[in-house]
């Protein structure tokens, strides 16, 4: 089977397990239905890229972001709201929908400024140092912009209304690369092979929708 396109999405689903990215992604026996939280985020997504894209005030319930919106808004005039970006297998910018395309993603904010570029990724769940995500960013930036010599990627959590941020400089694209590699070959070998094999842990306890996996467990109320 070949393998299909990836995201920063996709390959984390991949790596949590994959028998249910197989059920979900490939198979689509079930549907991973948005909880609470992720409809929230959605909402939230869409009401910060109407104000930065639109100039459309915030809801009320997300005036107290504000600030934030205005600060991102202060980064020079080139400015990119909800940018689909993609990549072929050789590490190429692609169009999003192009035949060749390898990976996908969607940049909530980013900022040219000469050699610098900043991204925003906004979340509403808890903070976290996982990095993986924005470093797919960063990869794309640097194919998309060779005069880049310095991607600014940060995470604005909403909860907290606080930002966590790392740097990347062009010398670190192979790095890059090589820490998504161990998982991108199992992704890989995962079609060819067609294994799929469950992956145990606390997200089975109601978390997942594959609730004909032998480690599924029903939420405890």
């Amino acid at each position: 089977m070949t393998p299909l396109p990836w995201s920063p999405s996709a390959l984390e689903q991949f790596v949590n397990c994959p028998r249910q990215f197989h059920e979900v992604r490939i198979l689509k026996s079930v549907k991973d239905e948005p909880g609470e939280q992720q409809l929230w985020g959605i909402k939230m997504h869409e009401a910060f890229e109407k104000r930065q894209r639109d100039k459309e005030p915030l809801p009320e319930e997300l005036a107290m972001h504000e600030p934030y919106m205005r600060r991102i808004e202060s980064w020079s005039v080139r400015r990119f709201t909800e940018q689909k970006v993609a990549l072929d297998r050789h590490g190429r910018p692609c169009s999003f929908f192009s035949s060749s395309v390898w990976w996908r993603g969607i940049i909530d904010f980013m900022n040219i400024d000469g050699s610098l570029a900043r991204l925003v990724d906004y979340k509403s769940g808890k903070p976290h140092e996982k990095w993986r995500q924005l470093s797919q960013y960063a990869l794309w930036m640097f194919a998309q912009h060779p005069g880049l010599n310095l991607v600014d990627a940060r995470f604005y959590w909403t909860q907290t209304m606080s930002e966590t941020r790392k740097v990347w400089d062009r010398k670190e694209i192979s790095e890059l690369w090589v820490a998504l590699m161990p998982d991108l070959r199992q992704y890989v070998a995962a079609f060819k092979e067609d294994i799929w094999q469950p992956r145990q842990s606390g997200l089975c306890a109601g978390w997942c929708p594959v609730e004909s996996c032998e480690f599924w467990r029903a939420r405890k109320s």
